[in-house]
C-alpha cells in the first residue's frame, strides 16, 4: 500500500482485534541480493558513517531465506549477502571520501540465534 501498512483484523462485532504493522520494504523470491542491500543496508551504511549506531536483524519463519540474504555466496559477488556487501560498501566509502575521515577504526560484531541457542 502507498501507507507502507498492513492492517489485521480478527474477530467480529465488540470482540474485534485490529493490529496495524508498518513496513519498509517488500521482497519477492525474484528479488536480487542488491536490490534487498540498496533498498535497506546502503543507507543505513551512510547513517553509521556520520556516527550513528545501528543494528540491523533479519527475523523470520524456518526457510524463508534469512541466512541467505544476510550471507549469501562469497564465491559469486552478485550472490553475496547483505554482511559482506555491507563490509564492502564501508570500506569502500572510508576509501573514497578521503576529506571526511581523515582517521578511522572499524569494528563489527554478529550474532546469530538458531532454534532459540546462541
Amino acid at each position: 500500500t502507498e501507507k507502507k501498512e498492513v492492517t489485521i483484523i480478527k474477530g467480529a462485532g465488540t470482540r474485534t482485534l485490529r493490529s496495524t504493522f508498518k513496513f519498509d520494504n517488500v521482497f519477492t523470491s525474484f528479488s536480487t541480493q542488491k536490490e534487498v542491500f540498496d533498498q535497506t543496508l546502503a543507507p543505513v551504511i551512510a547513517d553509521v558513517l556520520d556516527g550513528y549506531e545501528s543494528t540491523v536483524f533479519a527475523y523470520g519463519q524456518t526457510g524463508t531465506g534469512k541466512t541467505h540474504t544476510m550471507e549469501g555466496s562469497l564465491d559469486v559477488p552478485e550472490d553475496r549477502g547483505v554482511i559482506p556487501r555491507a563490509a564492502f560498501d564501508v570500506f569502500r566509502r572510508l576509501k573514497d571520501d578521503t576529506n571526511k575521515f581523515v582517521e578511522h577504526k572499524v569494528t563489527a560484531s554478529f550474532l546469530e540465534i538458531y532454534n532459540e541457542e546462541l
